[in-house]
């Protein structure tokens, strides 16, 4: 999406920073940040660029070699591909529905990480089952890399996260900020998985 920004806008030069912590907008100096979750500074203005949802994806390697969870106890049997967060320190707990009085899994630590992409390779080759956004693994599920498993339990658990494009507030928005709010704004950055 940035490089057709790029593309459409030759005279803003980007400079992205790709990372997943907790930047101060103002005191940072950002002109706009992609957010995870409902907009807590007033200092910012914010426009919603839509909705995603998590979900568990292994290969269909992994699959064949290990067999497919068919409730989540039986992830304590697999290897589990975990995000670990910047600013706490905390493990992303993966947020299943469970059955009545079933217990909770005890997930393996089998590989621990702050960065999507590394999970999300390391599920296509094959090494264990990760819990990550959709728009993050939907390339990877239609072109067969990655297949989706315990899927109505992972909708049932949770609901749905919000992305928001954020900006400090003011007056006056500067074009180039202008520009990337419209952009975002009508490229469904977010579009649903489209699940088979």
């Amino acid at each position: 999406m940035l490089a057709e920004f790029s593309q459409r806008h030759p005279a803003i030069a980007l400079e992205l920073d790709f990372s997943d912590a907790l930047a101060d907008v103002v005191g940072d100096g950002f002109d706009a940040v992609i957010r995870i979750g409902k907009p807590r500074d007033s200092r910012l203005a914010a426009r919603k660029l839509g909705q995603f949802r998590s979900c568990l994806v292994a290969s269909p390697a992994y699959l064949a070699r290990h067999g497919t969870p068919s409730r989540p106890l039986d992830l304590q049997h697999h290897p589990c591909l975990h995000y670990r967060f910047r600013h706490s320190g905390k493990v992303e707990q993966w947020q299943l529905h469970q059955e009545a009085e079933a217990p909770l899994p005890d997930l393996p630590l089998s590989m621990v990480c702050n960065n999507v992409e590394a999970r999300l390779h390391f599920a296509r080759q094959g090494l264990g089952i990760a819990w990550l956004p959709d728009f993050h693994v939907r390339s990877a599920i239609d072109d067969g890399s990655l297949v989706e498993v315990l899927r109505d339990y992972a909708i049932a658990g949770h609901p749905a996260h919000s992305c928001w494009l954020l900006w400090p507030s003011g007056p006056h928005l500067a074009p180039k900020v202008r520009a990337l709010v419209d952009f975002l704004a009508e490229a469904q950055l977010l579009s649903p998985l489209a699940h088979k």
